[in-house]
């Protein structure tokens, strides 16, 4: 069943955050970075805080390794495994190819650059 690239862009969306934030929590009760940051550096922070921003940190971690893994080539078990790894961290295991992204006068490949990150 194809996934309308609404739907891929948002699954693809947080789904890395939400492991991301998953991961956060998990690093907060394994290893309590709150209290080491008051210990440390005698700034008072609470879990939720440090998890907040530990998410996002995590989570655009695992986007980047999801991506990396994702454009992996060649036809062998090992690139095979990479690239499903890839797609179990960015969108569930789901086949959401590669988005298109419409402007009013048509469409925009997907490996569109916008005019302020083309280098001059």
């Amino acid at each position: 069943m194809p996934v309308s690239d609404r739907i891929a862009a948002r699954v693809r969306t947080a789904w890395p955050m939400l492991l991301g934030y998953l991961a956060a929590r998990l690093l907060d009760v394994g290893a309590p970075v709150a209290d080491w940051l008051t210990v440390t550096l005698g700034v008072t922070v609470t879990e939720a805080q440090v998890a907040a921003v530990l998410g996002l940190v995590l989570g655009y971690g695992v986007y980047e390794a999801g991506r990396w893994l994702e454009q992996r080539t060649g036809v062998g078990r090992p690139a095979r495994l990479a690239r499903l790894l890839g797609r179990a961290l960015l969108s569930l295991g789901l086949h959401t190819g590669q988005p298109t992204y419409l402007r009013r006068g048509g469409v925009i490949r997907s490996d569109y650059t916008p005019r302020w990150a083309q280098r001059p």
